[in-house]
């Protein structure tokens, strides 16, 4: 498991720091830049909110596919696609923003926050696990809101760099 984390890790580090270089899909970022509404930092942030939303809820529902199977190591391959396919939608929503750096940052910012808000909820029940029968062993549990909510504090980070720090570069106002 351990192997698989650093592996992870360093995989987004290589595609920050060849995120210039890093395969964009085209066409969506065609599509969104031509589109007004797009432009605007609140709708294209709810955008992003919403897509996040989408992928996280696609992923923990392809989740439950691997409990109706005996393929071992599915549920990585699958975190792994998830990870890449929002890096690219990522990287795609940077390339075709066009505006301000103060209007980026708010579009970033807005987006992202899913998995900020994802990340408190990990906390406060983190914090608030209790034994659900006397004498109970909580760590396991525990570990879990833990490990979610490094999980959702990471995914807040790179959706956040991706999107307001590695676009195309635009006039900082």
């Amino acid at each position: 498991m351990l192997i698989f984390f650093l592996a992870g890790t360093v995989l987004v580090l290589v595609m920050i720091i060849f995120s210039r270089t890093l395969w964009v899909p085209s066409g969506m970022v065609e599509r969104l830049s031509k589109k007004k509404w797009f432009q605007n930092h609140w709708l294209s942030g709810g955008y992003l909110f919403g897509i996040n939303a989408l992928y996280f809820g696609t992923t923990l529902c392809l989740l439950f596919l691997p409990t109706f199977t005996n393929i071992p190591y599915l549920h990585l391959v699958l975190m792994f696609v998830a990870t890449i396919v929002s890096i690219l939608t990522w990287s795609a929503f940077s390339a075709a923003w066009k505006g301000s750096f103060k209007n980026r940052l708010k579009m970033a910012l807005t987006g992202s926050s899913f998995y900020l808000i994802l990340a408190l909820i990990m906390v406060i029940q983190w914090l608030s696990v209790k034994p659900l029968y006397p004498n109970e062993d909580t760590f396991m549990r525990a570990l879990g809101w833990m490990l979610g909510f490094f999980v959702s504090a990471v995914a807040f980070s790179i959706c956040f760099i991706f999107t307001a720090f590695l676009g195309k570069r635009s006039a900082r106002v």
